[in-house]
């Protein structure tokens, strides 16, 4: 492509500023919850519906999906799937450019304590170039931008290979609804998940992870017969601090596995403060592991019969999430046979919820090399880097379509307050926008 075709394609995105913006800011005031989809599904399909696209409409069938080998099975609610369907916008070219799927998620977390916000959770609220309410950043900001782009590339010409812009539920869940997509058959020759990964970052992985759940046995009795008693709670600090030193030992052993530099950073080269800042926290979190769930009592002045601690653990790609969980196990199990009432009354340790396997794409793919190319044109210099769990794996894995993350950035996701960055959304809309006409191929109007 051009650099007289990308400036027209990039002044066009801008003219289109203040649409984007509102879109997002829409898209915002629609609570969408996970497992409550339902309205802004239908909103979004309704647009994709004037913008001329063909729009595939599905709820999943959970009795097919329970059979896929990355089926998540459900949380602790009642899995039904009706009224809330997953959708795909197409728009199919008889030219012989490149396929591509533009993806994102449109469920977000619950707002909880809405007293703790400054601003309404669901106004869509603007201050000081940021866009604030749940799901601003995660994401109803790339959302908004896959839609912009389409939206560009009609208004100046048409394209030579097809583009899908798929918008899926329960992404907060566990990514059922991704896999239900890549079950249904979808596949392209490259794909986009316009998650936040920020307009300097191109995430090319994701990371494995598993939930887990430690219950702890003690004895309840008053708490004038503590000294004879088992303390549930004191013991169950004993475990959490061996997690914690598992959670040390995993930093140290993944630095050897290949997709290790992904997670790191020469930040001597990085001289920008704020990337530099965002550089450091991709590599303290390069593999995170943590209980971050406690429950025990019933009744100030009596020892619990039990405690339970829930966590996560993750693992990098290259690595099996079943064998990084059979070692944690085996760790813990370790130290509880150093303690006479853990060994005697071992804790329950269960898997639940929440799983996801690692997927990564290189780091020089062509779709990586063409959103890098186009990024420069509106100034930006991404680099490649892993990212934690999401629905990558899911195009990765399963819809045969090798795909990275980029999308705006922002900040507290799934916190009080979560904004999106408004530069970074108009930024991040420009280049998928070009990546969209350069990768699939162009014909100006």
């Amino acid at each position: 492509m051009n650099d007289k075709l990308a400036k027209k394609i990039t002044e066009k995105v801008e003219e289109k500023r203040d649409e984007v913006i509102k879109l997002a800011q829409e898209l915002v005031k629609i609570p969408s919850e996970s497992p409550n989809e339902q309205e802004i599904q239908e909103y979004t399909a309704e647009k994709l519906e004037k913008m001329g696209l063909e729009v595939d409409k599905w709820e999943i069938d959970l009795d097919k999906l329970s059979n896929h080998p990355g089926y998540i099975p459900p949380q602790d609610y009642h899995m039904d799937y009706s009224g809330r369907p997953n959708l795909v916008g197409k728009l199919e070219e008889e030219g012989e450019g490149r396929s591509l799927i533009l993806m994102g998620h449109t469920d977000t977390v619950p707002v909880e304590k809405e007293e703790a916000w400054d601003h309404d959770p669901y106004g869509g609220e603007i201050d000081k170039d940021r866009i604030y309410g749940r799901g601003a950043v995660d994401m109803k900001g790339g959302v908004a931008a896959n839609m912009i782009a389409i939206e560009t590339i009609k208004e100046l010409g048409e394209l030579k290979g097809d583009v899908m812009i798929a918008n899926v539920i329960e992404e907060e869940l566990g990514g059922n609804g991704a896999l239900s997509f890549a079950q249904e058959g979808y596949e392209a020759d490259a794909g986009i998940y316009s998650e936040p990964s920020g307009e300097s970052f191109i995430a090319v992985s994701n990371r494995g992870a598993q939930f887990f759940r430690i219950t702890v046995p003690g004895r309840s009795v008053g708490i004038e017969e503590r000294w004879n008693s088992p303390h549930a709670i004191k013991k169950a600090m004993k475990i959490f601090e061996a997690a914690e030193d598992h959670a040390r030992m995993r930093r140290r052993k993944v630095k050897h596995l290949p997709s290790y530099d992904l997670y790191s950073f020469d930040l001597g080269e990085i001289e920008d403060p704020e990337l530099r800042k965002k550089a450091e926290n991709f590599e303290r979190n390069v593999s995170p592991l943590s209980i971050c769930k406690i429950e025990a009592g019933d009744w100030p002045s009596t020892l619990p019969t039990e405690c339970v601690m829930e966590g996560s653990i993750e693992c990098l790609p290259g690595e099996d999430i079943h064998e990084v969980k059979k070692e944690f196990k085996e760790y813990i199990q370790k130290i509880c046979s150093e303690d006479a009432w853990l060994k005697e009354n071992p804790p329950e340790i269960e898997w639940f919820g929440l799983w996801a396997e690692s997927s990564a794409i290189e780091k020089n793919s062509p779709i990586v090399k063409t959103v890098q190319k186009n990024a420069k044109k509106v100034g930006l210099s991404p680099i490649p880097v892993g990212s934690g769990g999401s629905d990558l794996r899911c195009l990765t894995k399963y819809a045969n379509t090798p795909s990275i993350l980029y999308g705006p950035s922002g900040s507290s996701i799934h916190g009080v307050d979560e904004y999106l960055d408004i530069d970074s959304l108009i930024e991040t809309s420009k280049v998928i926008t070009l990546t969209v006409a350069d990768w699939c191929g162009f014909i100006e109007s």
